[in-house]
């Protein structure tokens, strides 16, 4: 195995000084608050006797770089001479999805350029023979830069457990082990567990309450599948290829709200060889589009070809979620787009036993998530849960049970109101992965 430049971190002499922040700030004009270099602090309360543990860090520059498969409009390159990972402002969306994917929270957004900016390695430095300016001013010497394994422990003590292969060597693993631990019940009536003081979560680079135009078109996508698919069946309740054009214009307009970039929505569509986000706009829009024609000729062949694609659309917008985690966990949720379609496909293709069957099991999830961050959930999302749960399932159930079809308008609108409620908790759910979750998970 080979040798690449790289950062060289060590935990051992790492004070937490924040020169290497400085140095980043001063050489790239970047304005505070906006960082991209960062100093994770593990003991922000500063307890006595607890111990500090201080963690430098920036991008990574890896090798199998998440940021630059995910990036939809194909704003990320590498350096060819220096091997850095480039960030491109001009192809820009400020779509985000790059700070979600990266393990390590080195791509920020600029709310006020509308783009993500991030550390470019100082590549104009290292082809004139020098080192990044956040290692040439480090003070202690806990990060340098010089050559490394070409694939240095890439599950090293907090940084991520998937195989991107970052461009950071770790040494002083052993502040994991020696760290001071003492009985805080001796300083406080109230029980506190130490690790979790001294191994705090960064904040998180999502705000879910945010992200209601993902969950919209999200929801909306899926309600346009699941109503198309009941049209397949015989007995159903039909959808205008007019109001299909609507609500899917509706869906789009509502997406580019997202956007840092609305205006370049256009580009989403560059990189479809890699980025789940752009195939998903592309099978949104042939879904659409075969979708209308196959209604409006009344065409059965262009009617499955629809379907098919509606499916693949569905994969697509979950794949977005599972690739930024390590497992499928979002497959694991309520908020599902496959499973709201499957609840729409039963709604107006007049299943009402399945559309009861699915309810319930989507229910009956919802609350396993919910009761198992019991000491997570604030009254407002408890008042929420409970509103899902009426117009999710005790509505619809009893509206069924009634059998009265002059209340169908309210049977309606209680599921797309506890399906819409279901989505955007989704995104309370979903959390990009960060330095150090894996051990906060071991000591928890």
């Amino acid at each position: 195995m080979g040798t690449i430049s790289g950062f060289i971190f060590d935990y051992s002499k790492c004070v937490g000084c924040h020169a290497c922040v400085v140095a980043c700030t001063v050489e790239n004009s970047t304005v505070p608050p906006l960082n991209w270099r960062k100093v994770n602090h593990f003991n922000r309360q500063k307890l006595p006797l607890l111990g500090f543990v201080h963690q430098s860090l920036a991008c990574n520059h890896c090798q199998e770089a998440p940021c630059l498969k995910a990036c939809p409009s194909g704003a990320y390159k590498i350096d060819p001479e220096t091997k850095a990972v480039i960030h491109t402002p001009e192809l820009c969306l400020g779509c985000k999805y790059c700070t979600w994917v990266c393990p390590f929270d080195a791509p920020k957004f600029n709310a006020q350029s509308g783009i993500v900016e991030k550390c470019h390695l100082c590549y104009h430095r290292l082809k004139e023979g020098q080192i990044p300016a956040c290692a040439q001013n480090c003070p202690t010497g806990a990060l340098s830069f010089d050559e490394i394994e070409e694939q240095p422990n890439p599950n090293a003590f907090g940084l991520s457990e998937r195989n991107v292969y970052p461009r950071i060597k770790i040494v002083g693993n052993k502040v994991q082990s020696i760290v001071p631990q003492i009985d805080l019940a001796a300083t406080t009536s109230t029980p506190v567990n130490s690790n979790r003081i001294l191994f705090q979560e960064n904040a998180n680079s999502m705000e879910w309450l945010k992200e209601w135009p993902l969950a919209v078109f999200t929801f909306l996508s899926a309600f346009l599948v699941g109503w198309f698919w009941a049209g397949i069946g015989n007995h159903s309740i039909p959808l205008s290829p007019w109001l299909m054009l609507v609500i899917a214009g509706v869906a789009m307009a509502v997406s580019t709200l997202h956007l840092g970039k609305p205006l370049r929505a256009y580009k989403s569509i560059n990189n479809l060889i890699t980025s789940w986000l752009s195939r998903e706009i592309l099978m949104f829009g042939l879904f659409v589009w075969v979708g209308f024609i196959s209604i409006f000729f009344n065409n059965i062949w262009t009617a499955y070809l629809a379907s098919g694609l509606g499916f693949i659309l569905l994969i697509s917008i979950e794949m977005l979620y599972v690739s930024v985690r390590s497992g499928p966990k979002s497959l694991l949720s309520s908020g599902n787009t496959i499973a709201i379609a499957l609840v729409f496909a039963s709604l107006f293709g007049e299943h009402m036993s399945l559309l009861i069957a699915l309810l319930a099991f989507k229910t009956m999830i919802y609350l396993i998530k919910v009761g198992s961050s019991l000491s997570n959930i604030t009254p407002a999302i408890a008042m929420v849960s409970l509103v899902r749960l009426i117009l999710g399932f005790v509505i619809p159930f009893g509206l069924i049970a009634l059998r009265n079809e002059s209340f169908s308008w309210v049977l309606l609108l209680s599921v797309i109101l506890g399906e819409i409620i279901d989505r955007l908790i989704f995104y309370r759910e979903f959390k990009p992965e960060r330095p150090f979750e894996s051990y906060l998970a071991d000591v928890r």
